[in-house]
C-alpha cells in the first residue's frame, strides 16, 4: 500500500477492476465455461491455468525462446533491485518468490544460476555496507596499500 500512497502523491490514482470478471467472460474451448466458484484462488482459474500451460509449453519448446526468457528474467531482477531512495523500501527482492516471477516469464523453474548469483551479490553488498560506514575510498589497482595506510597500521 506504500506504493499506492506514493503514486497518489504524484497525482496517479488507481481503481481496481475485478480480474475474475474478465476471466469469466472468455469462453474455454469455444464453449461457455461453467461459472467458476468464487472461492477458487485466481491462480487456479481455468483460463489462468490454460494460459500458463500454453506459455510454458511455447517457451520450453524452443531453446532460443527459453534462453530469451531466462535473459529477460535476469534483466528484470537486476532492474527490480536497482530502485533507489524511497522506492527501495517498496521494491524489496527478498519479499519476492523468484519461482513465481520466473513463471511469469514462461519458465517452469527459477533459473538456479540467477538465484545463487543474486544471493551471493546480496551477501557481498551487505558485507560491504557493514565494513564501509563512511565514503568508500578507491584502492590502488596493484592491490598494494598506499604509503599513508601502511604508516597508520604500524602505529
Amino acid at each position: 500500500m506504500d506504493y499506492l500512497k506514493d503514486l497518489e502523491k504524484h497525482g496517479v490514482s488507481l481503481k481496481e477492476y475485478p480480474l475474475l470478471k474478465v476471466l469469466d467472460s472468455f469462453p474455454i474451448s469455444a464453449q461457455k465455461p461453467q461459472h467458476v466458484k468464487k472461492f477458487v484462488p485466481l491462480e487456479m482459474h481455468p483460463w489462468v491455468l490454460i494460459l500458463q500451460r500454453a506459455l510454458e509449453t511455447f517457451i520450453g519448446g524452443e531453446e532460443k525462446m527459453k534462453q530469451m526468457a531466462k535473459d529477460a528474467f535476469c534483466s528484470w531482477i537486476r532492474a527490480y533491485t536497482a530502485h533507489r531512495g524511497d522506492l527501495k523500501r517498496i521494491f524489496m527482492v527478498k519479499r519476492l518468490h523468484l519461482g513465481h516471477v520466473a513463471k511469469s516469464f514462461g519458465l517452469k523453474d527459477q533459473p538456479s544460476m540467477v538465484g545463487r548469483a543474486f544471493q551471493v551479490q546480496a551477501k557481498k553488498n551487505k558485507k560491504d555496507q557493514k565494513h564501509h560506514k563512511g565514503p568508500m575510498r578507491k584502492r590502488k589497482e596493484s592491490g598494494k596499500p598506499e604509503h599513508n595506510q601502511s604508516k597508520r597500521r604500524k602505529q
